[in-house]
């Protein structure tokens, strides 16, 4: 997907000033028609569902692919509660399952188990796979598993644009910019270890701006909605976070869900590095905007 006049423009004026590079952002999203999936139509609404497959889902890919192989039985309302650990075989030799609408359980057998429940879903069921081989939950003999828990921790800079006014982006396309990480890999930091990388957008403000002019109403109100506000500019840092041992998820077995499994606790804070690594983000922003020629720029999180 392409860049906007803006986005170009601060792309040309970072690598000349910094030599740092701003390009597109990688997304699942197809550009053009695609083995039987469409392309992208720039609504930004892939939170939503894409009808027409274009953004990359289990949905619109791999459940129809496995689907024609007539090998595949799909079945929904199923919470995985723990995998089965087989002694004798040494390894997990399945999953038991609760059905979330009656909650009866089942167990299914499989050669090979594929555990993609998400870093904390994941974790929560070998927590609560417990076994004779582990009794602290499945590959669990480092007493490791939950702890060293990591977040991304965000920051970044604003800035208005008073160039392009008679230039309007098409549609609503669905991916931010990426400025690669560049701290502690070519400029190095005195204060932190690790780095971070911006996402962001350009674009023109639209109808949400008139949130902050409640005097408007009417007539006044329509028009001012029906033409396009300034260019703006975001740069929005990920900022990398240390393991620490102390941030940690842990189970819950006397507060029990609806289906009757132990919830998962959360006990994870950002620490010294994280702290200098997010006042460097928003700094760093701010020197790349006005570097950029923006204006009226202000850094926002931390």
């Amino acid at each position: 997907m392409e860049l906007n006049c803006l986005e170009l423009s601060v792309r040309e004026r970072l690598k000349q000033k910094f030599d740092r590079t701003l390009t597109i952002g990688r997304v699942a999203n197809l550009t053009r028609p695609h083995q039987g999936r469409g392309q992208c139509l720039y609504r930004d609404q892939c939170i939503r569902g894409c009808p027409q497959g274009a953004y990359f889902s289990s949905n619109s890919s791999t459940l129809p692919a496995a689907a024609k192989t007539g090998n595949m039985t799909l079945r929904p309302h199923s919470i995985v509660g723990e995998l089965i650990y087989d002694d004798k075989q040494g390894k997990a030799t399945g999953v038991r399952v609760i059905d979330a609408l009656t909650k009866q359980t089942y167990e299914f057998s499989s050669r090979i188990i594929f555990l993609n429940a998400s870093t904390l879903a994941s974790t929560a069921i070998m927590l609560n796979s417990k076994s004779r081989r582990f009794p602290d939950g499945f590959g669990n003999d480092s007493g490791e598993l939950g702890h060293n828990l990591m977040d991304h921790h965000f920051a970044g800079a604003w800035g208005r644009s008073e160039e392009f006014a008679d230039r309007q982006p098409q549609g609503q396309r669905p991916n931010d910019i990426c400025v690669p990480r560049f701290r502690n890999v070519r400029e190095k930091s005195k204060d932190y270890v690790r780095g971070f990388y911006y996402g962001g957008r350009a674009g023109r403000s639209g109808w949400w701006r008139s949130l902050w002019e409640p005097s408007l109403a009417g007539a006044k109100l329509k028009k001012t909605l029906a033409e396009p506000g300034s260019w703006n500019m975001s740069l929005q840092a990920f900022g990398e976070s240390l393991p620490r041992h102390e941030n940690r998820v842990y189970l819950k077995p006397d507060q029990l869900d609806s289906w009757g499994l132990p919830l998962l606790a959360v006990s994870c804070e950002f620490g010294e590095n994280e702290a200098k690594m997010t006042a460097d983000m928003k700094a760093s922003g701010l020197e790349m905007l006005e570097a950029a020629g923006l204006k009226d720029i202000a850094s926002f999180g931390g």
